[in-house]
């Protein structure tokens, strides 16, 4: 019902998409807020629109809803290995070998499909502890442990996205020192725990970011330089604005899949593992 709702923006709209009259969905509304002790909507002249408690609920929804349709994929077919796999994944070139195996799977397994979702690893372990993604891929070092893990090979190097001639590029070894004399954007991650920043002194950030398309654009704009992994942003043709300056120091994080340890994963979930580790 509510997520109805939300989509049409109207009760009239939302009762006839429902087959319901306006009054009776009214009526089933208001039992909701009651029940729930809480508003829902905010009612307009022309439209409504979901109060803060009615967003976690309709977000809430989305999930358990995403959740069922997963679960009921992944035990509909007993008699052969099929269903969803959710992997939530940072941004990382050295996923590559995690793509081969995908490949591998889905061909020797037709009937498996692979659902990839970007996001930082906040994003990806709460999404992971719901239920709601099957598999989660990292960078760093977190507290595992209540997760299975798979450690990867991991190739990719910190280093700074700057504008095209930045002081930064004339350094010939620089390293993260060097890039804290300037305004940062840095991953929404290391914004709540900068631990790669501590104890290194005095530095500004300016600017958080999810995923780093957005982040190269405002450097693009003159916000400043992005701390990030090279070789996700493509800065190599004739014309890039931008240039990724490598930091000198051997400084690879750790880059692992994990997974729930009270969860039993699903045929085909074990079976990705299995093509992992061989």
């Amino acid at each position: 019902m509510i997520m109805t709702v939300k989509g049409f923006f109207s009760i009239s709209n939302a009762a006839d998409a429902l087959h319901v009259t306006q009054p009776t969905l009214s009526r089933q509304i208001k039992e909701l807020e009651d029940e729930l002790d809480t508003i829902l909507f905010h009612r307009g002249r022309r439209e409504i629109q979901l109060t803060d408690d009615g967003q976690y609920l309709y977000n809430r929804a989305i999930e358990i809803l995403a959740l069922v349709e997963k679960t009921e994929n992944n035990i509909r077919k007993t008699d052969s290995i099929a269903g969803d796999i959710y992997i939530g994944a940072a941004e990382s070139p050295s996923l590559d070998i995690v793509f081969r195996a995908i490949r591998t799977l889905t061909e020797q397994y037709p009937d498996i499909r692979v659902h990839i979702r970007s996001g930082n690893a906040d994003d990806i372990l709460e999404h992971l502890n719901k239920g709601v993604y099957d598999l989660g891929i990292t960078i760093g070092s977190y507290d595992i442990k209540k997760y299975n893990h798979l450690a990867l090979d991991n190739r990719d190097h910190w280093g700074a996205l700057v504008p095209k001639g930045h002081p930064l590029t004339l350094i010939e070894k620089p390293n993260l020192t060097d890039a804290l004399a300037y305004p940062l954007i840095t991953s929404a991650q290391t914004s709540t725990e900068p631990s790669a920043l501590a104890g290194l002194g005095d530095y500004r950030i300016v600017a958080t970011y999810n995923l780093l398309y957005n982040a190269s654009l405002l450097v693009k704009a003159g916000v400043e330089i992005a701390l990030c992994l090279g070789n996700i942003i493509d800065t190599s043709y004739p014309d890039s604005d931008l240039t990724f300056v490598p930091f000198a120091e051997n400084n690879h994080d750790t880059l692992q899949i994990l997974w729930k340890k009270q969860n039993t994963s699903s045929p085909s979930t074990k079976q990705f593992l299995k093509i992992m580790r061989e």
